[in-house]
Formats: C-alpha cells, sequence, structure tokens
C-alpha cells in the first residue's frame, strides 16, 4: 500500500493502470479524509472560544458547537484506527489476542458507543437477546479486535441506512446481526461495495485489485465523495474475523441488509489450542516477538473435577489474560500464562497450590523455547508431568 510500492510481479496492463490510480490517489484521500474532519473539529473550538470571549453572542449555541467537535473527532478516530488497522494488515503484524470474554457485553458496550452517531443519522436502534441468558456463555475472543470488527459494522451501515429508521441488532451465543434498511437507491453501490469487499479479502492486501478495490472507495465515490470513510471497512471485517477462525455474512433482500458476525464454537481442547496458537504467533521472532508463554498442565486433586478445579484456579491468578481450561477427559486443567519467564513457572504454580490450600502434580512447556506449535506443546508438558504444587 505505501505510495511508489513496485508489485513484486508483472501486472496486466489493467491492474497496472489500476494500482497506478491507486497511488495517485491513495494521499489525496488520506488527506480527506484526515484534514477534513481535523478542520471540523478547529472550527468548532475556534468558534466556541469566540462565543466565551464574546459573552455568548455567537449565533451557534455552544452546546451545538461542543457536538460538532465531538462529531469531526470520532470521525477523524475513525479514519486514523482504520489506517493503522491497514498498516498491521500490510506489515504482517495482524493478530488476535484471544482470550474468553462476555460476547454480549462486549457487543452491549459497543452498541452503547455508538449511540451518538446513530442519533446524527435520526436513527434508532433496537438490542435483543436472542438466547437464554444460560446460553450466554464466554465465547473466544480478542476483545479489541472484535470491537473494531462492531464498531466497523457501525460505520459501514451509518451513512447508508435510511434515516428515520430503525438498526436491530440481535445478539446469539456466539453471533450478532445488524439488520437495517438502505436509502433509496442504494442498493447497486451496497452490492459494489461487498463484492469489492470480497475481492480485495481473497486476492490478499498485495495484489493490484485488492489495494485499489479492496481498501479503499471505488474511483467514483472517490471521485463524487459519495461516501465517507476509506472504503475499507468491508475488507478489515473479513480481516478481524478470519483471526478468529469466524466469518462475516452479508444478506441482501431489496433495501433490506443483515450484516452477521459469526464466531466459532470451540470444545476446551480447542480453544486451547486456539489460544496457544494465537498467542505463539506473537512471539514467532520473524514478526518482531519478545517475551514467553508458558502452558502449564495441572493435574486435577482426587477431591475435585476439571470444572471446579478450573474455577478455583481461576479465582486466583493474578490477570485476565491468563487463560484456563478443563479438560476432564484427560483428567487435568490447562493454563496458558502470558510474558513468564521458564524458570518462574514452577514457583508460580507452587504458590498457586498455596493459595488454593490444593496438591496437584503439573508439567510446563514453554513457548518459543520449547515448540511453537500447539499440539508439540501439549505433549511436552504431559511429558513433564512430575512437578508437585
Amino acid at each position: 500500500m505505501a505510495i511508489g510500492h513496485e508489485p513484486s510481479h508483472s501486472l496486466s496492463a489493467k491492474d497496472a493502470e489500476l494500482f497506478r490510480a491507486f497511488q495517485s490517489n491513495l494521499l489525496s484521500l488520506i488527506s480527506h479524509e484526515l484534514k477534513t474532519p481535523l478542520m471540523g473539529v478547529l472550527n468548532a473550538l475556534t468558534l466556541l472560544k469566540e462565543d466565551f470571549q464574546s459573552a455568548g453572542s455567537s449565533p451557534i449555541p455552544r452546546d451545538e458547537l461542543v457536538d460538532m467537535a465531538k462529531d469531526n473527532a470520532d470521525k477523524l478516530n475513525r479514519a486514523l484506527s482504520s489506517l493503522l488497522d491497514l498498516a498491521a494488515l500490510e506489515s504482517g503484524l495482524f493478530h488476535a489476542r484471544l482470550r474468553e470474554l462476555d460476547f454480549s457485553r462486549l457487543v452491549h458496550n459497543r452498541v452503547d458507543a455508538n449511540r451518538s452517531l446513530l442519533k446524527t443519522r435520526k436513527l434508532t436502534i433496537e438490542v435483543r437477546e436472542e438466547s437464554a441468558e444460560k446460553d450466554l456463555a464466554p465465547v473466544l475472543a480478542d476483545p479489541n479486535r472484535l470491537g473494531r470488527a462492531v464498531d466497523l459494522c457501525f460505520s459501514a451501515l451509518l451513512p447508508r441506512t435510511e434515516e428515520g429508521t430503525a438498526v436491530k441488532v440481535r445478539i446469539f451465543p456466539s453471533e450478532v446481526s445488524f439488520q437495517f434498511y438502505l436509502q433509496t437507491g442504494a442498493e447497486k453501490a451496497w452490492e459494489q461495495s461487498w463484492s469489492q469487499s470480497l475481492a480485495g479479502f481473497q486476492g490478499g492486501v498485495s495484489s493490484p485489485s485488492s489495494a485499489f478495490a479492496g481498501t479503499i472507495q471505488s474511483e467514483q465515490a472517490f471521485l463524487t465523495r459519495t461516501e465517507e470513510g476509506l472504503g475499507s471497512e468491508f475488507l478489515l471485517i473479513h480481516e478481524f474475523m478470519k483471526l478468529h477462525q469466524g466469518g462475516f455474512k452479508c444478506k441482501t433482500l431489496g433495501r433490506d441488509v443483515t450484516l452477521s458476525l459469526i464466531l466459532p464454537k470451540f470444545t476446551n481442547y480447542e480453544a486451547l489450542k486456539a489460544v496457544i496458537l494465537a498467542r505463539s504467533s506473537q512471539m514467532a521472532p520473524e514478526n518482531g516477538g519478545l517475551g514467553s508463554i508458558a502452558v502449564g498442565l495441572l493435574k486435577v486433586p482426587d477431591s475435585s473435577t476439571a470444572e471446579v478445579f478450573r474455577s478455583e484456579i481461576r479465582k486466583f491468578l493474578f490477570r485476565s489474560s491468563d487463560a484456563v481450561y478443563a479438560l476432564p477427559e484427560q483428567g487435568q486443567v490447562a493454563v496458558v500464562l502470558d510474558d513468564c519467564k521458564p524458570q518462574d513457572v514452577p514457583e508460580l504454580l507452587q504458590r498457586l497450590g498455596t493459595s488454593m490450600q490444593k496438591k496437584f502434580k503439573f508439567g510446563v512447556a514453554v513457548c518459543p523455547v520449547d515448540s511453537s506449535e500447539p499440539d508439540q506443546l501439549i505433549k511436552i508438558a504431559q511429558g513433564r508431568m512430575n512437578g508437585v504444587a
């Protein structure tokens, strides 16, 4: 995506033309998307300052000026966040820090954060849980990455939704959907944007079609300024969900559109491997990784069960990023510890046993010292099941 970047392979005449157009337009687009809201903030603050100096004689009420500054600051923040995401994607440092979280709570928090945007578009919002409370178990996700995916769904639908209508958010155990009604005559533009995002997602960020069509606005939208933002929302959502081994779907029926973010349903053992894989990729030297992660397997005491033992361990671990999984078939509980020095792990587990007033055997493997492969790390920890806490 860099200006002046030369493709590593020869391009067809059509792709070469698109690539040159992308390079020449990118700086102008970024400048527009950053400078325009920045000037909106500065202008609002200037008028607000003059209003205070003139003892409130400005024709624009102060609350409107504050709203104007905040709305433009929000636009600037969204544009900068997307640019940083695209830079991470292009650099190969696009990772997810997976952990268990309350999916429903995360969605509600992001809905609340976007309510002011909905209000500026004269839209209402309806949020409904589609599952019984007992079914809303924690899901495996990176709260920052998944939260960004939810925010980007709002960024994509808000400027295209018919004013005065409702956005319906439905929350399932491992899925959230956004149903809305397109503006009159927007069906073709929506379909084009969705198709471009798929082309970019499937082609990869290094392909000319991806760089031009998948990560910025269409040429027409760019020239006429008919769309807000960088035009990268769909592509980034696809990439965020890929990090979670999930999916991003769109269902269109005329002007009625439903976007869905879908997370996979893991068994405990699958979730353990997914967490190890996600965190070990951050430790890889080629990605600039530093530090290490430890995988500990703890033998469940005879007086307990895997689920009960897991719950007890969870209470005594210090950091929310530490992951704990019950493995009842193996009679064990697995613990994944971030940024732990290998020599400190046995002592930490022994302190854990003392705090819990429990005695158990354990084995430890460390990434990247022992391996970066989840199966191999689990196997090594199994073979070292001779420590005692």
